[in-house]
């Protein structure tokens, strides 16, 4: 395979939201999509790294998190695919991201040392994070052809 048929792949791993991707691929994505969200942050918000508290929200950063909850929607929709989830799980997830990323600037810090609403903001949304992780990225997809497509495992599938 060519390097530019890698990239292209790596491209649509990254924006589409349909068929199947098997765990190795869901890894390649999810990290991808953390150092494209450490990076942007470093670059637009280095406060956020050398504070001693957790300094107020910026828009700029904000804009470039909500930015990479795409391919991480991306990647999450197709491995929910494979694991034959009910087709709106992985945007149920992004919107939990989307909300960790945007509470702050309505008031509501998401932090584990916030008291009330944004302690259980917190803690719910990471479990809920968690567990999304965990299936994503240790269980087998569905063996064979389900709905959204072929077995990505398998030798002879051909990519939805």
């Amino acid at each position: 395979m060519s390097a530019s048929a890698k990239s292209v792949g790596f491209v649509a791993l990254l924006t589409s939201f349909h068929g199947r991707i098997g765990r190795r691929s869901w890894w390649i994505g999810y990290l991808a999509v953390v150092a494209a969200s450490l990076l942007g942050t470093a670059v637009l918000y280095p406060e956020f790294f050398l504070g001693e508290e957790v300094p107020p929200p910026s828009w700029p950063d904000t804009a470039w998190q909500l930015a990479c909850v795409i391919p991480g929607t991306a990647i999450t929709v197709k491995r929910f695919n494979d694991r034959d989830w009910p087709w709106w799980l992985g945007y149920a997830a992004a919107a939990i991201v989307a909300f960790r990323i945007l509470a702050p600037h309505f008031g509501l810090p998401v932090d584990p040392q916030a008291a009330g609403l944004g302690r259980t903001a917190f803690w719910t949304t990471t479990l809920l994070l968690t567990a999304v992780a965990i299936d994503n990225g240790f269980f087998r997809g569905t063996e064979g052809l389900n709905r959204y497509g072929p077995d990505p495992l398998e030798r002879n599938a051909v990519p939805s």
